[in-house]
């Protein structure tokens, strides 16, 4: 990792009972050269930290034990609830391109 990718970086999801939403992510601060240590965060905060500017990616490591960039994370309001995707596609459901759950 050379070059910031995000303000946050986001490598794990946990759902609810149903698993039909996201209820929390493991996010970690971007710092540039590396990457912060994690915290889990509700998906609430992640919805108020993107309408506050900042931004999210996802993160995985590769076989080399690193970090890769994955996909831009972004907000999708449906029936009046904000859901957190990398696709917005107006369902309820979100997608964080199936992260691992923690």
């Amino acid at each position: 990792m050379t070059d910031k990718w995000a303000d946050y970086l986001i490598s794990k999801v946990r759902y609810n009972d149903k698993h039909t939403h996201i209820t929390h992510v493991y996010a970690y601060v971007d710092n540039g050269d590396t990457v912060g240590g994690g915290t889990s965060e509700t998906r609430q905060w992640v919805v108020n930290k993107i309408d506050s500017g900042y931004t999210f990616y996802t993160i995985f490591k590769g076989d080399d034990g690193k970090w890769k960039k994955g996909q831009k994370v972004v907000k999708d309001r449906v029936n009046g609830t904000d859901y957190i995707t990398t696709r917005p596609n107006g369902t309820s459901k979100d997608n964080l391109e199936n992260l691992p759950e923690y």
